[in-house]
């Protein structure tokens, strides 16, 4: 590295190694010695990273003292670090001026053809997911709260493995690929990421500690994983709270790639919450404390980033890719269309919005088994209805035909609110409802859609799903669904048990039915309305 003096002084310079505690000699005589003003020297030595001292003469004088200029840093403490490729100016007092422009990437990874197509969501209730800490069992929270430590290192696995990943384009929710993103998130708390996060997420880890984290510790590793063409996973610490339980709060990211620029360091990241995306990056400057790190998505947690530090990564072989049930793409009905048996929920009471006859943007049905009419505008997909439950008493629907906020395309999916009507005057009260012409069900991991073509009063229900005829009963007392699925083979069938979670969003289990007798083993599902 260029070392040059600006200075209008002659300089007296000396390197030392990250864990040097004595500050007393430098490391031998090689790696130190004087610059006269508007002069340089090349400095460095083969370990390539060093801590830097200027002084304004050898320190054995003493007529006139030594006077450090440029410390590098107190002993025990790594001070700045730099590196053989850099280049340095002195310019006088106590100011350095560091020029470094490096760019590396992890060759052929990019997170829109390495990442996953899914973001990091979940249906809510999806399997719980907890870290065994000692002898306690520490919640991280349901699915829904995300497995981005289990999406970061499979991404790793698979490219390691040379595999592609997987095409699913929604998270799955059980089964062989759900299953193994989970065990892989266990994988990441083992060791050093539990007790990381509580630590670093403290109030009382000082803004140096956090600094010297990120800096001196995080850093060198995620710079020699890609040099060495490997991604690294590091874990954002977005939460400043002595509660464990809130460590689910923080996040876990793959960096591919880093630029330096002077002391400015540039990551790249994949982030399981933003799929597809190429250009996430983590900005941040090493001279400054309390470190500053700029994010250019929306972080979670307290909404910043406090620090960052390394996962201890194990490579793990991705199963085989003939266990994972293939990605299957429906198209969104028309939840309008003539015909359709519409999947509703409106406080709480589950049944089918029936759509009979449509005339231009007018349509008409029942509703519960109750005669409904309305009409909707495809300029502003609102969408607006009534049901008519008697004389004197009505229920009138608003709401609207929702976008998928990415896509901006139809997602087949209503919701709104209704009030009731008693004469004419309406309620105030007002209550959600949201419906939809199809479920979309993950057994097993294995997936298809579930229809109803009929509720009734009673709570029979019948329908199909993966192309076969299932009925059952909906118990609205216990909010729970039991269907049974009927094959083409009469010597088999499958008993689906399971309660409404949240909306339109069921999970619980099936069992199959081998010639009359019930087999002992349970596969876990779940149906929603939403990708």
């Amino acid at each position: 590295m260029p070392l040059i003096n600006r200075s209008s002084m002659s300089i007296y310079w000396r390197i030392f190694t990250p864990d040097d505690r004595t500050r007393a000699f430098g490391i031998a005589p090689a790696y130190e010695g004087t610059i006269a003003a508007g002069c340089q020297a090349g400095i460095g030595y083969s370990a390539s990273r060093f801590q830097l001292e200027i002084r304004d003469r050898p320190p054995l004088s003493v007529i006139p003292p030594s006077r450090i200029l440029v410390p590098a840093g107190p002993p025990g403490i790594v001070g700045e670090l730099y590196r053989s490729s850099d280049m340095l100016e002195y310019l006088g007092g106590s100011e350095l001026r560091l020029t470094t422009h490096e760019v590396v990437d992890v060759p052929g990874f990019l997170p829109s053809t390495h990442g996953f197509r899914f973001a990091n969501s979940f249906p809510a209730n999806t399997a719980h997911v907890s870290v065994r800490v000692g002898s306690v069992d520490m919640a991280i929270g349901d699915a829904a709260n995300g497995l981005c430590g289990g999406m970061v290192y499979a991404v790793r696995d698979h490219f390691h493995a040379g595999m592609p990943i997987p095409a699913h384009k929604a998270g799955p929710v059980s089964g062989v690929l759900y299953e193994y993103l989970v065990g892989r998130l266990y994988d990441s708390f083992d060791g050093l990421g539990w007790t990381e996060y509580l630590r670093l997420m403290s109030p009382g880890c000082s803004a140096g500690e956090r600094a010297r984290t990120a800096y001196f510790t995080a850093l060198p590793s995620i710079e020699s994983d890609i040099r060495n063409g490997a991604p690294s996973p590091i874990g954002l610490v977005q939460v400043n709270t002595d509660d464990p339980f809130k460590v689910g709060n923080n996040h876990q990211v793959l960096v591919y790639g880093f630029e330096r620029n002077g002391r400015r360091v540039r990551l790249r990241i994949y982030d399981p919450n933003h799929p597809g995306r190429d250009d996430i990056t983590l900005d941040f400057d090493t001279s400054v404390t309390p470190p500053v790190f700029s994010y250019n998505v929306p972080p979670g947690g307290d909404g910043r980033i406090y620090s960052f530090f390394c996962h201890r990564y194990q490579q793990r072989q991705p199963p085989p890719a003939d266990q994972i049930p293939p990605w299957i793409d429906f198209p969104f009905p028309n939840p309008l269309a003539e015909g359709a048996n519409d999947i509703i929920v409106a406080n709480g009471w589950l049944g089918l919005l029936r759509i009979e006859r449509v005339f231009g943007n007018r349509f008409n049905g029942t509703i519960y088994g109750q005669r409904m009419e309305g009409e909707w505008n495809p300029a502003t997909r609102a969408i607006r209805f009534t049901r008519f439950l008697g004389p004197g008493y009505e229920q009138l629907y608003t709401g609207v035909l929702e976008l998928d906020p990415e896509t901006r395309n139809l997602t087949g999916r209503l919701s709104g609110s209704f009030q009731e009507i008693h004469g004419d005057v309406i309620g105030q009260a007002s209550y959600d409802w949201r419906a939809a012409p199809r479920l979309l069900v993950d057994g097993n991991g294995w997936q298809t859609e579930l229809r109803l073509h009929r509720l009734d009063g009673d709570g029979s229900v019948a329908g199909e799903m993966y192309g076969d005829a299932v009925d059952g009963r909906w118990d609205h007392a216990a909010q729970r669904l039991h269907l049974t699925r009927r094959s083409a083979d009469a010597n088999y069938a499958q008993e689906w048990t399971g309660r409404r979670t949240d909306g339109l969003t069921f999970a619980g289990d099936f069992q199959e039915i081998v010639r009359g007798v019930r087999q002992p083993r349970q596969y876990r599902w779940m149906a929603f309305d939403r990708r």
